[in-house]
């Protein structure tokens, strides 16, 4: 049996409550956006798509040895932003900044890694590391969106140390995607 899985670094509780107040600033522009659960927010790492039970495992292995392998992250959450950033808008994000280069080092270790280990294909997009608000259904609103989001300004939403990758289970449901943890692996190195 298959499971939709991901791995992601979660955002600590005071980040989730920051990005939750910020949603609460841009829902009056009336867009037509599934906002996403603030305490579900994270920083996706690899979406994995569909696993079978019996590659559960391995994915957990390369998760903790990449994770192994990298060093805790210092990163802060700041910055609006819509994908694509020019035209109709289909995300709402907010931005991360900080350890982003070792990020994407661990990011294209992780695609490497699980692709030997079970052969899911790597992302072809580059990773542009980011926190999903939310997903924009229709053109509604989506002018005024924009312009809330640039009204915002260059928001500082607080900085946190990543310490620990995160293997979701994801279940979709009516009211919205439910996130189960299913492995956990510290990041870090013995830097002797």
């Amino acid at each position: 049996m298959a499971m939709r899985c991901f791995i992601a670094i979660e955002a600590p509780s005071d980040i989730r409550e920051a990005l939750g107040r910020v949603q609460g600033k841009l829902r009056p522009a009336g867009a037509d956006v599934k906002w996403a659960d603030p305490d579900g927010i994270h920083l996706t790492v690899k979406f994995l798509g569909d696993v079978e039970d019996t590659d559960v495992p391995k994915v957990c292995d390369v998760m903790s040895a990449c994770a192994l392998a990298a060093r805790p992250l210092d990163l802060e959450v700041a910055g609006l932003g819509t994908f694509p950033p020019r035209g109709a808008p289909r995300v709402v994000w907010a931005g991360v900044r900080g350890d982003v280069e070792p990020l994407a080092k661990l990011v294209m270790g992780l695609e490497q890694a699980v692709a030997d280990a079970v052969g899911i294909a790597p992302e072809r997009r580059p990773y542009h590391a980011h926190l999903t608000l939310g997903r924009v259904r229709s053109t509604r609103g989506a002018a005024r969106l924009v312009e809330a989001i640039a009204s915002a300004g260059a928001v500082e939403l607080g900085s946190f140390a990543a310490d620990e990758l995160v293997l979701f289970m994801s279940e979709l449901t009516r009211e919205g995607a439910v996130y189960t943890p299913m492995a956990r692996a510290k990041l870090g190195r013995d830097n002797q």
